[in-house]
């Protein structure tokens, strides 16, 4: 998906003022999607750089910075998913098929990271998997005692909200779902393409990720 000039819609980080000491090299398929030079692409970035930091300090497995991790993931997720609904309302219908796989991208690393906060593990999707998936540095215990992946339970060290999102957390997580709604809205109503298979998938993944955040447990 190229970003023209006309298209560029600022993600804006400048609220989390980001200070990255370095830029990292994202996915070549996600740079892919911006046009080279343009401020998409240079934010981008710098989110990038941002989400490394915050990585490198929560190796450690701390809850507060893995929390300051998960949160950052979130807004980023939130931002692109809103760009994307930008892009796609520019593209129109011949945008929808490369829109609605970028969807299912980004709702797998949403998935990715309310599984990690609630103490399961996923596949890895993104470059920044939370401390709580890593395998704490312990003896492993006997091989019969292993919980097996596909979402169960297996930290080794246990997160000390319990296997539940904090209140920001699933406020951030419910953002970026109705982010995803938006896009799914306007396939489906916009350009009249309620049956696309893509879209269909895209609408089983929200339900499923819906279902892990759980209900919502106040304000915050």
């Amino acid at each position: 998906m190229k970003v023209t000039p006309k298209q560029n819609v600022l993600l804006n980080a400048s609220a989390w003022n980001p200070q990255p000491a370095y830029r990292a090299a994202p996915a070549a398929a996600q740079v892919a999607d911006f046009q080279p030079g343009s401020e998409v692409l240079a934010e981008y970035l710098d989110w990038v750089a941002y989400l490394d930091d915050l990585a490198r300090q929560a190796r450690e497995g701390q809850d507060d910075a893995g929390r300051r991790l998960a949160l950052a993931k979130l807004r980023f997720l939130h931002r692109r998913v809103l760009l994307l609904h930008e892009q796609m309302m520019q593209g129109g219908r011949s945008q929808v098929k490369t829109g609605l796989e970028a969807l299912l991208r980004l709702a797998s690393e949403l998935e990715q990271v309310v599984q990690e906060l609630t103490g399961r593990q996923p596949p890895v999707v993104d470059e920044w998997p939370l401390p709580y998936r890593l395998y704490s540095r312990q003896a492993p215990p006997a091989e019969g005692m292993r919980l097996i992946a596909g979402g169960r339970e297996r930290r080794w060290r246990p997160r000390a909200a319990g296997n539940v999102l904090h209140p920001d957390e699933q406020h951030a997580a419910r953002l970026v779902l109705h982010g995803m709604r938006f896009v799914m809205a306007l396939v489906r109503d916009g350009f009249g393409m309620a049956q696309h298979p893509l879209l269909l998938q895209a609408a089983d993944q929200v339900l499923r990720i819906n279902e892990l955040i759980g209900p919502e447990q106040g304000n915050i």
